[in-house]
């Protein structure tokens, strides 16, 4: 909905304006944490009407009044002004804080009047979450969320896509999700395909907030975690170092640092004018001024002549870091297609058949994409494959199928129209996962997830929850993971407010899209009965089990050995408890602090134990038991001898070596007393 009304512009004006200095003020703020934490220190013990107080003192009169002028607006229906006020006060714009009851009261005012798709999305979206006092009613959530979806908005279908393949409130019929899903796919293929040739740049790295500490639970915590944490300072370094091989005639260097400008980085936005500079300086060394190639000295050299005259092809075609020249473009990919270069020869290809600069010969194109496809160019494999689809669906499958895996939405989106077309739950199922992932990838339309990570680079806590839950309701996993970790803030006012329960719903549905690190989450819920769910030590081994095989995180290995070794939610076994806490080590060296003190824990226990005549288990604590198989084969063998001389046979049921074992582990346990017990 159109905000600039006659009397409400500006208004607008003005408060956007201060928007944009407040932002500013907070990203230079953020260098300065120890100021910040201190001020949110304050605020938190602050009461809602000090904090109210506190916010409006801040504020320039000229803010103050527009602010008012726009609230009395809305009382008298002025539907531009009530939009903004309800905007306002959910993302807590103009330097206000969140107030969530407020919106809730406006986009409802606003549904009313108008019915505005935006609002009743909002509707559906808080009754959804139950954010501030709003109720959880899946059914007017449903409800909303369908009335803004029906009307074509792209974040409500998408929301509707996913609460029906995962059934939320819904049967969770898989044509449900498919509806929806492709709805959302195809007008994301049609803005694509609306853009400059070759399509749009699909939108950004989408950050997950736990990379910035390496994980969840910190780096090296198991076989996902990082082994380090991506920080602007270490990828700084690393730009220096190759601009300063760049700088001493790196050909690769300026490669490198073409390709990262061009499709751009968390830390380092998209810069077609800095990966022009870089690809024209190679062309200047490997190149005449006609465009002539030199003699190469080096396989090296012939490389970076390839991607260099590919790279200027391309941005010559889509006008990126200059005005587009077809000509230019078509002689710099000629050349790079020559030099073998694939990206070339698609983009080449796409020359010739869309007559682009140049007579169409479909011919030529399809020549040309299959030279591209053949180097396992996803593009190119996409475009071969759509060429022969009707005359080869076979081959022009396996390439679709081969440039989905490359993560090429244009090849999903194809699979998925394959896949709707044939009968049966499986192939319905295949055809929503491929619509989702263009919907969640080719996301310009409806995507909440860029304001989320401004939100949260400016230290702005509670708009970059409410932006991120926004983006788990749609069914991003990555919209789920940061919004449970925002949700645990300690100075998020909405965590404060009673939503910590919200944080084990997204949890549960990251572990869920198989998001490391949270079905660990899910299981410590469950372990210590907080975020609004009630303590089941079952539900939580079971939890830390899955973490545990499946990602092989050594927290939810260490945790099961606990478990075991105290019975909690699972029969007590000092075997298991010891096999777990050995795993865990292997999965995270850095804890063998904490590991080596609970296996020490873990044998005077069970020492304990046996000298009490307590049950240990059938096998000693050192020594693991032997495979059931094995066991078995070992008595049929002791058997056979026994036919043919019963002097060596051993009783039926007793493990060989038990006795020796046992008595190797009270010599061991008597050593180790021996050592370290202070005796006097």
């Amino acid at each position: 909905m159109c905000l600039a009304g006659e009397t409400t512009t500006p208004l607008l004006i003005t408060l956007e304006t201060y928007e944009a200095q407040l932002n500013a003020q907070r990203l230079a703020a953020m260098g300065h944490e120890s100021v910040v934490k201190q001020k949110r220190k304050t605020w938190m013990k602050s009461s809602a009407s000090e904090q109210a107080a506190a916010v409006a003192s801040e504020l320039p009169s000229e803010v103050k009044s527009a602010i008012k002028k726009l609230h009395s607006l809305a009382a008298a229906g002025n539907e531009d002004a009530v939009f903004a006020a309800a905007e306002m006060e959910l993302y807590g714009k103009y330097g206000t804080a969140v107030s969530v009851d407020a919106a809730y009261t406006h986009y409802a005012q606003l549904a009313e009047l108008t019915g505005n798709a935006t609002a009743h999305y909002m509707l559906g979206f808080l009754h959804g979450t139950g954010l501030g006092n709003v109720t959880v009613d899946n059914g007017r959530a449903l409800l909303h969320t369908t009335l803004a979806a029906v009307q074509g908005h792209a974040a409500a279908k998408a929301t509707l896509g996913f609460r029906a393949s995962a059934g939320i409130g819904t049967s969770g019929a898989c044509s449900d999700a498919l509806e929806h899903y492709g709805s959302v796919a195809r007008d994301a293929v049609r803005f694509y395909h609306e853009g400059p040739p070759l399509g749009r740049h699909l939108p950004g790295y989408r950050a997950r907030l736990s990379d910035d500490r390496g994980g969840v639970f910190g780096v090296r915590t198991g076989a996902l975690a990082l082994h380090r944490a991506t920080t602007r300072a270490a990828f700084g370094e690393l730009l220096e170092a190759h601009q300063h091989s760049a700088a001493q005639g790196s050909l690769r260097a300026h490669v490198t640092l073409a390709d990262l400008f061009y499709h751009g980085h968390r830390f380092a936005p998209r810069d077609f004018g800095a990966a022009r500079s870089h690809v024209t300086a190679v062309i200047a060394r490997l190149f005449t001024r006609a465009g002539g190639e030199l003699k190469a000295a080096s396989k090296a050299e012939s490389d970076a002549a390839a991607q260099a005259a590919g790279f200027l092809g391309v941005m010559c075609l889509r006008g990126e870091g200059a005005d587009a020249d077809l000509g230019a473009a078509l002689r710099w990919l000629t050349i790079g297609a020559r030099l073998g270069h694939a990206t070339a020869m698609n983009a080449l290809g796409s020359m010739y058949r869309d007559g682009t600069g140049v007579a169409a010969d479909p011919a030529r194109a399809a020549a040309l994409f299959k030279q591209a496809a053949e180097k396992r160019h996803a593009g190119g494999q996409v475009n071969y494959a759509l060429h022969v689809m009707r005359a080869q669906p076979d081959e022009a499958l396996g390439l679709l199928r081969l440039a989905a895996e490359s993560g090429h939405v244009l090849a999903h989106y194809h699979l998925a129209a394959v896949y709707a077309a044939q009968p049966g739950e499986s192939a319905c199922r295949m055809a929503v996962a491929s619509f989702r992932f263009v919907a969640e990838h080719a996301d310009w339309l409806h995507s909440p997830l860029a304001a989320a990570e401004a939100a949260a680079a400016r230290g702005s806590v509670e708009t970059a929850t409410v932006l991120y839950m926004q983006a788990a309701e749609m069914g991003y996993s990555v919209g789920q993971l940061n919004a449970a970790l925002l949700l645990e803030h300690p100075s998020n006012a909405l965590s404060s407010a009673g939503h910590s329960s919200l944080a084990h719903v997204y949890w549960t549905r990251a572990a869920n899209q198989n998001v490391a690190d949270a079905r660990t989450k899910q299981g410590d819920a469950y372990y210590y009965g907080r975020g609004g769910v009630a303590q089941s030590y079952e539900r939580a081994a079971a939890a830390y089990k899955l973490a545990a095989r499946s990602e092989a995180n050594g927290l939810a290995m260490w945790s099961l050995g606990w478990m075991y070794e105290n019975g909690l939610g699972v029969s007590k076994d000092f075997h298991l408890a010891k096999r777990w806490y050995d795993q865990s080590l292997e999965a995270n060296p850095e804890g063998r602090l904490a590991v080596h003190a609970s296996l020490a824990r873990l044998c005077l226990r069970y020492f304990w134990a046996w000298a009490k005549g307590e049950d240990v288990g059938e096998a000693p604590l050192f020594f693991a038991p032997r495979v059931e198989k094995e066991r078995k084969e070992e008595e049929e063998e002791k058997q056979s001898d026994h036919d043919d001389d019963d002097d060596g046979a051993q009783p039926t049921g007793v493990p060989a070596g038990s006795l020796g074992e046992s008595v190797f582990f009270i010599v061991f346990l008597l050593a180790a007393a021996w050592m370290f017990l202070p005796f006097r």
